[in-house]
């Protein structure tokens, strides 16, 4: 029996439906105008409320609605007979289970109450993300056709239907690919797995090819809890496919022997398609789990595949835009923050600053008589020099810190949250000197330290450190001055 259901066997009237909207909007224009113009009845209803969504015109005329329109204020239980109401438990069970019934029935006129024996092929159109049925289609037909278990027009309006929606998930996620970001895009594509497919969830796991390691789930849609990881290669349907890097059907969990099992019979899942996506290497997998057993028709599997490749071909383009982004705020020799980003990341310490009160420090270093050392070892012992003042810098600086280069033989250390100068001028002190190249004598650098908890901006703290090198380099190389309002404070 449908939930919500009455005394008569069918949803009380009222019942809120939870499809939102009205299915003719879902159709494509050629479906709703074939419909219109079908001779055979067809109507749509809820599941849970049996509120009548849609009836054509042939189905209008047969069940004694002047105009198809006025089938939004009845219920299905309007049109029905003692007879369909002692079939209700076993129709709903098969809806239920299979998604589909047909048998010899009787409906009821609405305005003479006269019955109309008929064969009735009733369908469900959408599920809900327990999959469920919210959504039922019907096709009406004279009793001497009885001995046809399967209308044409059924197939037929499954099959549009079904490929109609595909059209649409698939074009609504392939205008995400072009300009969303992953969370927005994995929460879709499971989302649109599961309303389409009506499995019981959905899941897009991330691939790190670490060997033994769990996959971490990125994108879930179903019910709680989600999880956070799967078991990789053969411990779960997941990572199986991608171990073998094929699309992996799983009728029947019982019956299951190329992977572990224990994760779907933990959350009551007894099947499951699981599709790679990306190629040369797996970037991860997408996957549908059903609550029962079943043999997932090739639909279903070309479908999954068709929302892993928009995923691919989304994936591919983030990459590009995040490795187009690492370039254009990175710099190319040392692979440091470049000025852009420095000033990024000090805007957004000052922000902070302002609100908590911490203070920030800045520390320009600049390396002494780099020209004379560029001439005595050549560009590319300069270059070497660099990148070995870069990793030193690296090594010097706390987690929270970030290291950058300004351009030619100047970086700069920010750390955003300092209790006064003596951290900074800690960090300064270690800044002594930097081997250039094996055998060659040490080169020194001048570091000016500016710090605040004023209001000030990115520019006019790297100013002010600015400044302070330059006092530093004028007493001799090696050495470092804190920025002050005072131009007596003493710098080493």
């Amino acid at each position: 029996m449908p939930e919500g259901a009455g005394q008569s066997g069918f949803p009380e009237e009222g019942t809120r439906s939870e499809t939102g909207s009205f299915p003719g909007a879902a159709m494509s224009a050629q479906l709703a105008a074939a419909l219109e113009c079908a001779p055979t009845p067809v109507g749509l209803w809820e599941f849970r409320s049996g509120r009548l969504r849609y009836l054509n015109p042939a189905g209008a005329a047969l069940l004694g609605f002047p105009d198809g329109g006025e089938a939004f204020g009845h219920t299905v239980a309007d049109v029905c007979t003692d007879t369909v109401v002692e079939q209700a438990p076993e129709v709903s069970a098969a809806l239920t289970e299979h998604g589909r019934w047909c048998g010899q029935t009787e409906l009821r006129h609405l305005r003479t109450g006269t019955p109309i024996p008929t064969v009735l092929s009733v369908f469900v159109t959408e599920r809900d993300t327990d999959g469920r049925p919210l959504l039922i289609g019907a096709i009406a037909r004279e009793p001497s056709t009885s001995g046809e278990r399967e209308h044409p027009l059924l197939a037929a309006l499954a099959d549009a239907d079904r490929r109609c929606r595909e059209q649409h998930v698939l074009a609504e996620l392939s205008r995400l690919a072009v300009t969303a970001d992953l969370d927005t895009l994995l929460t879709a594509a499971t989302g649109m797995v599961t309303a389409l497919l009506g499995p019981r969830c959905a899941a897009v796991a991330r691939v790190h090819g670490t060997g033994g390691a769990a996959l971490p789930v990125l994108g879930y849609h179903g019910p709680g809890p989600r999880p956070s990881t799967v078991a990789a290669g053969c411990g779960s349907l997941t990572g199986y496919a991608a171990a073998e890097a094929v699309v992996v059907c799983c009728p029947d969990r019982a019956r299951e022997r190329r992977f572990a099992t224990a994760d779907m019979a933990a959350h009551g899942l007894g099947s499951g398609i699981g599709v790679p996506i990306g190629h040369d290497p797996i970037w991860g997998v997408l996957t549908a789990h059903f609550a029962r057993p079943r043999v997932a028709p090739e639909r279903e599997v070309a479908f999954v595949s068709a929302v892993a490749a928009v995923l691919s071909t989304a994936i591919d383009r983030l990459g590009v835009e995040e490795r187009l982004r690492h370039q254009s705020l990175h710099d190319p020799l040392t692979g440091l923050p470049n000025r852009t980003l420095a000033l990024e990341r000090i805007t957004a310490a000052l922000d902070q600053a302002a609100h908590t009160g911490i203070r920030v420090a800045v520390l320009v270093i600049d390396l002494d008589n780099f020209r004379r050392l560029n001439a005595r070892l050549g560009h590319a012992g300069g270059d070497a020099a660099l990148v070995r003042l870069a990793d030193r810098l690296r090594s010097l600086v706390r987690p929270t810190d970030t290291v950058a280069r300004l351009g030619g033989d100047e970086f700069l250390i920010l750390c955003p949250a300092v209790t006064g100068p003596a951290e900074a001028t800690a960090i300064a002190d270690l800044i002594a000197t930097v081997d250039p190249h094996p055998g060659a004598a040490p080169i020194t650098a001048s570091v000016g330290i500016a710090v605040t908890g004023a209001a000030v901006s990115p520019h006019e703290l790297i100013h002010h450190a600015d400044r302070a090198m330059y006092r530093a380099k004028a007493t001799g190389p090696g050495r470092y001055a804190l920025h002050s309002p005072d131009p007596a404070d003493p710098g080493r």
